[in-house]
Order: C-alpha cells, then sequence, then structure tokens
C-alpha cells in the first residue's frame, strides 16, 4: 500500500485523472434538486398557463411549448402558486407533465424574462439532448448577468451542474454583485458562488475565502470542500501549502471534514496548474505518512489502487 499510494502521488498520479465525477455539486453534501432545465428536457409535454378569469381555482391554456395540443388542463391552480402570482400580476406558470404520460405538474411562476429563456430551452429540446452539456452550459453562463434574478439563478443552478474541471475551462463573464451575493448566504447557491469567487481570479476574495474556510471547518459545513477549490483556484501553490498544514496535516481534525479537504484536494489535482498540482502530489503524500486513516480515503479520490 505504501508503495502504490506514495509512489502514484509523486510520479504516475499527476497524469492521471481522478476516479468519478468531481460535479460541483459535490461540494453541497447533498444532491440538489433537478433544475427547471432538466425537468424540460426530460419531459414531452409543457405548456404555458394562467388562472382563467371566469374561474381563478382553474388554468387557461397560454401557450404551448411542447407536445400536443391541450384541451383540458387536468389540475387546479394551487394555493402556492396563487399566492405567488398575487405578487406578480403579470407572470404566468409553466406547467409539465412527468415524462410522456405522468401527472401535471405546476413547475414555477414565469415573469417575462425567465419566460423567454425556457421557451428557448423547449424549442432546442433535441439539440441540447444530443448535443452534450457544452452548449447548455454556453448559454447559461452568458445569462449569469441577466437583469431577472430568477434567470441568474437558473443559470446559477445549470452551472453548478457541471465537473469543476469543465467550469475551469468555460469562458466566465465577470460576476456582478458576486461578494454581495455570496454576503446573502443562499445555501443552495453558496458552493457554486465560491468556485465563481475562486475562478474570478479576482484576488480580493482571498481573505473571504480564506477566513470562512476556516468557519467553515470549525462548524463543519457541507461546502467547506468549495472554499478550499476556491482559495486554491485564487493562491496556488502556496495556498495548498496552508490548506494542507492547517487542516488536512490536523488530526485533532474529525477524519470526515479531512476527507472534504483532501476531496477538493483531488478535484484541483486534476484541474490546477502543474506546480499547484506537484505541491498538491508532494503534500497529500507527505500527510499519509503520517495519517494511515486517510489512504483508502486518498487511494479512492485520487483514482489509485490499493494493494
Amino acid at each position: 500500500m505504501r508503495n502504490s499510494i506514495y509512489g502514484a502521488l509523486l510520479s504516475g498520479l499527476f497524469s492521471l485523472g481522478i476516479a468519478g465525477s468531481a460535479l460541483s455539486c459535490a461540494f453541497h453534501g447533498y444532491t440538489p434538486n433537478p433544475t427547471l432545465v432538466d425537468l424540460l428536457l426530460a419531459t414531452e409535454q409543457a405548456i404555458i398557463a394562467e388562472p382563467d378569469p371566469a374561474d381563478p381555482s382553474q388554468y387557461k391554456l397560454v401557450e404551448v411549448l411542447m407536445g400536443p395540443e391541450v384541451a383540458d388542463i387536468p389540475i387546479p391552480v394551487s394555493a402556492a402558486t396563487r399566492k405567488a402570482l398575487s405578487a406578480r400580476s403579470s407572470a404566468r406558470v409553466l406547467l409539465a407533465r412527468d415524462g410522456a404520460y405522468g401527472p401535471w405538474m405546476e413547475l414555477t411562476v414565469l415573469e417575462h424574462r425567465l419566460q423567454s429563456v425556457l421557451v428557448q430551452v423547449a424549442k432546442r429540446q433535441a439539440a441540447l439532448l444530443n448535443g452534450g452539456d457544452k452548449d447548455r452550459l454556453a448559454l447559461f453562463a452568458k445569462l449569469l448577468n441577466d437583469p431577472s434574478p430568477d434567470v441568474r439563478r437558473l443559470s446559477l443552478q445549470e452551472l453548478d451542474r457541471a465537473p469543476y474541471s469543465t467550469l475551469r475551462n468555460m469562458r466566465l463573464p465577470n460576476i456582478q454583485n458576486l461578494k454581495r451575493d455570496l454576503e446573502t448566504r443562499d445555501e443552495d447557491l453558496m458552493p457554486i458562488r465560491i468556485l465563481l469567487a475562486g475562478l474570478s481570479q479576482d484576488q480580493s476574495f482571498s481573505r473571504y475565502l480564506s477566513q470562512e474556510l476556516e468557519t467553515a471547518v470549525q462548524s463543519d459545513t457541507p461546502y467547506m470542500g468549495a472554499y478550499a477549490t476556491a482559495l486554491i483556484e485564487l493562491g496556488g501553490p502556496t495556498a495548498v501549502q496552508t490548506i494542507l498544514e492547517h487542516y488536512l496535516s490536523d488530526r485533532a481534525q474529525p477524519l470526515e471534514r479531512r476527507i472534504k479537504i483532501l476531496e477538493a484536494m483531488s478535484i484541483q489535482h486534476k484541474a490546477a496548474p502543474p506546480k499547484a498540482r506537484r505541491e498538491i502530489a508532494r503534500g497529500v503524500a507527505s500527510v499519509l505518512r503520517q495519517s494511515p486513516d486517510l489512504k483508502e480515503p486518498a487511494a479512492s479520490l485520487f483514482g489509485l489502487r490499493v494493494r
């Protein structure tokens, strides 16, 4: 085992990929819900509707997005939707069937910009399904600074699906008001916003990320790995050394927390520039000599064979 892990980390591992897919959503600590785009791509029938003026508890068809014409909408307007519509008098509702023949579902209340984006998604359903994630991610990367909060939120959810290495190689805009949005601590969107802070290459985020990583480790925040990944993105080998010394080498920390840090190291070992990758390989190998409890997690995360 010593030879297979240490030798690979210091030599052969440097050219290997990580076992499994390093999704940015892995930093949540749970599996995020499907996005609206996921739901639209999975259905065969979707419509836009609004409450019928003659009977506000029932829907009236506005537009068919996908599938055949709909003569009757067999679900009522829910209480939650009525409440949401009361605050958005001109809004409409996106409805879709679960798959081809399943029940109808209320997916979301639509303001104008979100409706426009989802109409385009519906029109491009076949292309987006057959073209892989590249076009889909590129579409929503361009919408990260959209005037609509709903569109910005959907765009972040879409990027949150992507492997970190893919995010790193994308052409991302300068995210407006990212510091302010991080301070809102919207838990669902914190991981992707943290990663975007690192990918911004804005060094003014370094102090924030360092402080938040310390707090996240102390409180066992599910997305602590996102802070570590983003900090390495900004700080390179120096940040790698800091994280190794302060967190991964700290045997007083519970094993589960150190594994989350190790996961961030493994993700950056695949994605980072050569100097940072070499520092990760050397540093992790050194830590493993003193921490046998990390050997098996390291073997799994770095794609090593344990003998």
